[in-house]
C-alpha cells in the first residue's frame, strides 16, 4: 500500500493506493473526518462490479449509505444531471449530515464533485476510483466540472476531496481500450516531469497490460504523485505550472468536442493523439529533438495507442481548440515536450503548423 499528501493550498488530503484493501476504508473515512451519512453515486455498471463489496465494507465499518446511481455514459457530465442529482441530495436532508462517496470513474468523480461544491455551498466529498484514468489523473486535484455542448469541462469548481482512495484490483475487470486509456495519462506524466516513470513503463510494458498487481501499482503511485505534487504547488492554475498537466489535452479535448463526447474516441485516446500532435509540433519548432519524438510515439504504440483520429473532421477540430481554456488574450498556450521529463508552455506556434498537424492526426 502507498499513502501519500495532496498538499493544495485550500485542504490537505491523503492519497490511499493498494490492492485488495477495500476494507481499510471505513477507518479511512474517520480518519478524514468524515462522518454523518455517505452518499455513493455511482453508475449501475460500477455497482454491478463492486458495488455490494463496497456497500458490505462499509455498513460493517458502521456507516449507513445511500446510493444515488447516474447513467453510465460521458452525456452525465450534463446541467441536467448535476441539477437531478442536487435535487435527489436535497431529498435526503432527513438523513442529517451528509458527505458524498464518487464511486466510478472520471465522469462519476467530476459530476459528484461538483455536486459536493454546490450543494449547500459545500459538503465533504471523497474518490473511490474505479478506472485507471481516474486513479492516476482526474480524482487528484479537486477539478470539478460538467461539459456544455460548446465544450468540456466548461461549468466546474476547484474543491478539493477529503480523500481519495484507489484500490487496483477495481481495474481488473476493465476493457483493455479502457486501460489503455488510462495509461495515456501515465505516459504523459512520465514526459511532463518523471524519464524515469518514462523507462519504467517501456521496461514493464507485458506485465503492466497483463495487470499484475505490483508494476500496475507502482506506475499508478507514482503518475499520482506527480499530480499531487503539482497541484499542491498551483491549485487553481495561477502560476502556470499545473498547465503542464495539459500536454496532449489541447488537441485532446478538441477531438472530444469534435465528436461530441460520443465515445469514438476515449478521453485517454484523444490525449495520446494530443501528445503525438504537440510532440510533432515541438519538433518542427526546433524544441525537442527527433529521438524524443520517436520515444514517445513508440511507447504510446506499444500501450496500443491509436496514431490518428479517425471520422472527424479536421475543421471541426480546429474550431474547438478557439474554445480551449488555454486560450490567453486571444492566443492558444500549448504545452510542448523539450525531452522525456520535462516540458515547456508557449503561445507561439503559428496557426499554419497547427492546421497542418492537425491534418496529419485527424482523418475524415
Amino acid at each position: 500500500m502507498v499513502t501519500f499528501t495532496v498538499r493544495a493550498a485550500s485542504r490537505r488530503y491523503p492519497v490511499i493506493i493498494g490492492h485488495r484493501h477495500l476494507d481499510r476504508l471505513p477507518q479511512s473515512l474517520r480518519d478524514a473526518g468524515l462522518d454523518g451519512t455517505p452518499v455513493i453515486i455511482t453508475n449501475p455498471r460500477v455497482w454491478r462490479l463492486g458495488g455490494a463489496g463496497l456497500q458490505r465494507v462499509l455498513r460493517r465499518g458502521g456507516w449507513a449509505p445511500v446510493v444515488l446511481s447516474v447513467p453510465d455514459t460521458e452525456h452525465s457530465k450534463s446541467l441536467a444531471e448535476l441539477g437531478r442529482v442536487l435535487t435527489r441530495l436535497a431529498a435526503l436532508d432527513g438523513h442529517g449530515r451528509l458527505f458524498i462517496i464518487a464511486f466510478g470513474g472520471g465522469v462519476v468523480g467530476d459530476l459528484a464533485g461538483l455536486a459536493a461544491a454546490l450543494y449547500r455551498r459545500g459538503i465533504p466529498y471523497v474518490q473511490v476510483p474505479t478506472t485507471l484514468l481516474a486513479q492516476v489523473d482526474s480524482a487528484i486535484g479537486g477539478k470539478t466540472a460538467v461539459d456544455l455542448p460548446r465544450g468540456k469541462n466548461l461549468v466546474g469548481a476547484f474543491y478539493q476531496p477529503w480523500l481519495v482512495f484507489s484500490d487496483t484490483a477495481w481495474l481488473a475487470g476493465l476493457p483493455p481500450r479502457q486501460v489503455a486509456s488510462g495509461l495515456a495519462e501515465v505516459i504523459k506524466c512520465g514526459v511532463i516531469q518523471d524519464p524515469g516513470l518514462f523507462a519504467l513503463l517501456a521496461r514493464e510494458r507485458a506485465a503492466i497490460l497483463a495487470g499484475r498487481p505490483a508494476p500496475l501499482q507502482a506506475v499508478i503511485a507514482r503518475a499520482a504523485r506527480i499530480k499531487a505534487r503539482v497541484v499542491g504547488a498551483d491549485e487553481r492554475e495561477t502560476t502556470g505550472l499545473r498547465m503542464i498537466l495539459n500536454f496532449g489535452h489541447t488537441i485532446g479535448h478538441a477531438v472530444e468536442a469534435a465528436t461530441h463526447y460520443s465515445g469514438r474516441c476515449t478521453h485517454g485516446e484523444a490525449v495520446a493523439i494530443g501528445m503525438r500532435a504537440a510532440t510533432a509540433l515541438a519538433r518542427r519548432l526546433g524544441c525537442c529533438t527527433r529521438s524524443t519524438e520517436d520515444r514517445l510515439n513508440d511507447l504510446l504504440d506499444a500501450y496500443r495507442l491509436p496514431a490518428a483520429a479517425r471520422g472527424v473532421r479536421p475543421d471541426a477540430v480546429m474550431a474547438a481548440l478557439s474554445h480551449d481554456k488555454k486560450v490567453r488574450q486571444g492566443r492558444l498556450h500549448w504545452v510542448l515536450p523539450t525531452r522525456i521529463g520535462h516540458v515547456l508552455v508557449t503561445p507561439d506556434v503559428p496557426s499554419a503548423m497547427v492546421q497542418a498537424v492537425v491534418h496529419e492526426r485527424i482523418r475524415p
